[in-house]
């Protein structure tokens, strides 16, 4: 079977612009993956711990708008700048950051960056 990390790069963009943010997490990530939030990666080793982090944010968020801004892929590696206009705990926000990805052969997310 061959992975398309591209296309699932492109799933992923999708699920977040339609707030399907655990489907796509539930589907594309690796059981042993590492996420960092600025080079920090207490208490999200594993997608148990990385789950409840999601799920921290979906359910604490309105999400108003999602904009791509940039996306590279090169082999196993990808990354996107992507604007997100949103509500967090009653206080509204935006955002602009970075998300840098490594995949496995299976095509599953093994380690996720964000800037």
């Amino acid at each position: 079977m061959s992975v398309n990390i591209r296309s699932n790069i492109q799933a992923i963009i999708k699920g977040i612009e339609s707030n399907k943010i655990l489907d796509i997490f539930e589907k594309y990530y690796a059981d042993d993956v590492v996420m960092y939030e600025k080079g920090d990666s207490t208490n999200r080793v594993g997608k148990d711990q990385n789950r409840k982090a999601e799920e921290g944010f979906v359910n604490n968020a309105t999400i108003h708008e999602v904009k791509l801004l940039k996306l590279l892929v090169d082999g196993n590696n990808t990354a996107y700048e992507m604007y997100m206009d949103f509500t967090y705990g009653g206080h509204k926000a935006t955002k602009t950051q970075w998300a840098i990805q490594q995949w496995n052969s299976n095509g599953l997310i093994v380690k996720e960056e964000f800037f």
